[in-house]
């Protein structure tokens, strides 16, 4: 599955895209300032050296393309501000490295950590990545930060061990593991989300007892358990519908504003499953602490009690 059947990927502030040939200028705004470069494994470009890059970014279009690695600009209100990347490190596609890159003017704001944070979600649960690192220069304090707001533990610290630009730098390790997971991201709540449609594509949503927004069934997950495993684990416990995993479809990782927690963000990765096509709005029993299901046909306006969720995916629907 390639990067362009859930590529933009679109956080609470941001857009998240594949790298074009004409990103050259502004990639180069930010990327040929000695203060960007200082700390990266790479010289501040300039005009001429700078146009390789994004020649061989636009191949960077998923770990299973023949490029192994997914390359993507961030995007704040139609702005170039950024770029992330995230490659494979292993034959077995199971090991992953991430790094970025921020203009100076927007620091400070959590763009880097937010679309940091999407990416290494992706990585983990679209891509079944079993272990990502970032490596990074030891004085390199900003990236530093990111990594440990993302959640990544400090592994290594070690002493001169790279060759950068005239002189030995100590460098320093970071992990995530998927079994790290459940975790809060930044200030997000992490879950499973599924869409269950019908056979007029009628989206499924449920209630939860105590609760006035209706969204599409999931839960966080449990320790050690991986976002899919934790999507058919809560439909099973909510609905008493038993999903086959092989059928479960990631669509995209979702940034939003959590429903039921006042001021959280919510990190959502949503699946689609075929359970319930055969039948036009079949009868489901809520359980445990769903109190109400209700069938929503997404043709129409939503109603207002629908979770931000569920309206950011019926407003994508037409990119689907």
């Amino acid at each position: 599955m390639h990067a362009d059947t859930f590529l933009p990927i679109r956080t609470e502030r941001l857009t998240l895209r594949a790298h074009r040939v004409g990103d050259l200028e502004p990639l180069l705004e930010y990327e040929s300032l000695p203060e960007v470069a200082r700390y990266l494994p790479y010289h501040p470009w300039t005009r001429e050296t700078g146009r390789e890059h994004p020649a061989k970014r636009v191949l960077c279009l998923g770990l299973d393309t023949p490029a192994r690695s997914l390359g993507l600009v961030v995007e704040h209100e139609g702005r170039v501000i950024g770029d992330v990347l995230l490659w494979v490190t292993d034959e077995a596609g199971a090991k992953g490295e991430m790094g970025w890159a921020f203009r100076p003017d927007v620091a400070g704001q959590g763009f880097a950590t937010e679309a940091a944070a999407a990416v290494l979600e992706v990585g983990f649960a679209r891509y079944g990545l079993h272990r990502v690192i970032a490596q990074m220069d030891a004085r390199n304090t900003a990236s530093a930060r990111v990594a440990e707001r993302l959640g990544m533990q400090l592994e290594a610290q070690p002493r001169q061990d790279y060759w950068s630009k005239g002189e030995w730098t100590d460098s320093l390790v970071y992990a995530a593991l998927a079994s790290d997971r459940p975790r809060d991201v930044v200030d997000a709540i992490v879950v499973s989300a599924v869409v269950l449609e019908d056979a007029d594509g009628h989206v499924l949503t449920v209630r939860k007892r105590g609760t006035d927004s209706f969204m599409h069934p999931g839960g966080k997950p449990e320790p050690g358990e991986t976002p899919a495993q934790c999507a058919v684990r809560e439909v099973e416990e909510e609905l008493g519908l038993v999903l086959d995993p092989e059928r479960l479809d990631l669509v995209a990782v979702h940034r939003t504003a959590a429903a039921n927690e006042a001021g959280m963000a919510l990190v959502a990765s949503v699946f689609r499953h075929p359970h319930l096509t055969d039948r036009s709005r079949p009868s489901v029993v809520p359980a445990a602490e769903i109190e109400e299901v209700r069938w929503v046909d997404v043709s129409r306006p939503l109603p207002q009690d629908s979770a931000p969720l569920l309206s950011l995916l019926v407003a994508g629907a037409d990119s689907r």
